[in-house]
């Protein structure tokens, strides 16, 4: 993966238009990757934005 901008999970969701819980989920069941960021908290390469579809969704039944 190139060196890109990295995004919180609120601000990955304001680009693509979804709750952050969406996101968040997403991030969970690895459908987007996570990047650990210098304070502890996760986020996301801008660049897997573009890969990923909200509509899908995994949920354990």
């Amino acid at each position: 993966m190139t060196s890109s901008e990295i995004l919180r999970p609120a601000e990955a969701a304001r680009r693509l238009g979804v709750r952050t819980r969406v996101v968040i989920e997403a991030m969970y069941y690895k459908r987007l990757p996570r990047v650990r960021l210098e304070d502890g908290t996760l986020g996301i390469p801008a660049d897997a934005l573009e890969d990923f579809d909200p509509s899908v969704q995994v949920r354990n039944s």
